[in-house]
């Protein structure tokens, strides 16, 4: 198993979003290879610190830190990267996995509760993948992973505010993408459903996937430098013959 860019191995990395499962499962592989230190913000101390406990119980000798980052809060985004971004000499992967999923039924009717999905869906790690990419392209080199969703490629009925949110990320990372290369590599995942915390209320769908299924799929994607990783493969298939689906026959569709 290969984890780095180039030649240069993942050490260093800021995770977006350290209280995100997928995110655990992933550092929980690269600690088993290369990993030395991380900082893991998000806006719940303790889930953070679940997360670095788990860290630690496994690999004793790395160097986890907790920072606190509210992607709701736009004004104090740009600062809070910023400064957990000088914490590190240098910093080899920017992982954003932070999301909010909300409940569609309720919050549609609610113009503060849309606001609040994008906002922490797309325009919060669309200012924090910005400073982080402005640091990466000074430093000369960098991956950045950034969790998409396949519900981003065509938005429906039952999760339009987070499928919404998640087209505007997946768009703009891949504009990105071209922006900072070839000295930054950026990775879209594209995962179907995944059975974690924050799907726990929801009917699990044919072709659920799991937080360590996603996490494998990534390291797959680095290994062979991919820009676009989907989890399963399967859903990439699903996906194209679903996205021409005549809106008609897409509506009665109920996942």
């Amino acid at each position: 198993m290969t984890t780095s860019v180039g030649r240069r191995p993942l050490e260093h990395v800021l995770v977006l979003g350290g209280g995100s499962e997928i995110a655990r499962a992933l550092l929980m592989r690269l600690a088993g290879v290369s990993l030395r230190s991380v900082i893991l913000m998000g806006p719940h101390a303790e889930t953070l610190k679940r997360t670095r406990e788990q860290l630690l119980a496994a690999f004793p000798k790395l160097t986890v830190v907790t920072l606190a980052l509210d992607l709701s809060e736009l004004q104090t985004v740009d600062m809070a990267v910023a400064q957990a971004l000088k914490r590190l000499e240098v910093i080899d992967c920017v992982i954003m996995a932070a999301g909010w999923l909300g409940a569609q039924e309720m919050d549609e009717r609610d113009p503060e509760s849309v606001a609040h999905t994008l906002t922490v869906n797309f325009s919060g790690p669309a200012m924090a993948l910005t400073r982080c990419a402005e640091r990466l392209e000074e430093q000369g080199y960098g991956l950045m992973i950034v969790l998409s969703s396949v519900a981003g490629e065509r938005v429906r009925r039952s999760n339009y505010l987070y499928g919404a949110a998640k087209a505007g990320l997946d768009g703009f990372a891949l504009g990105l993408a071209d922006r900072v290369h070839p000295k930054v590599s950026v990775m879209v995942i594209r995962p179907g459903f995944v059975s974690t915390a924050m799907t726990r209320s929801l009917a699990t769908p044919p072709l659920a996937t799991t937080a360590e299924r996603v996490a494998s799929d990534i390291i797959r994607g680095i290994s062979s430098g991919a820009t676009i990783v989907w989890s399963p493969r399967s859903m990439r298939a699903i996906m194209a013959i679903y996205r021409h689906l005549p809106r008609a026959i897409a509506r009665q569709i109920r996942y």
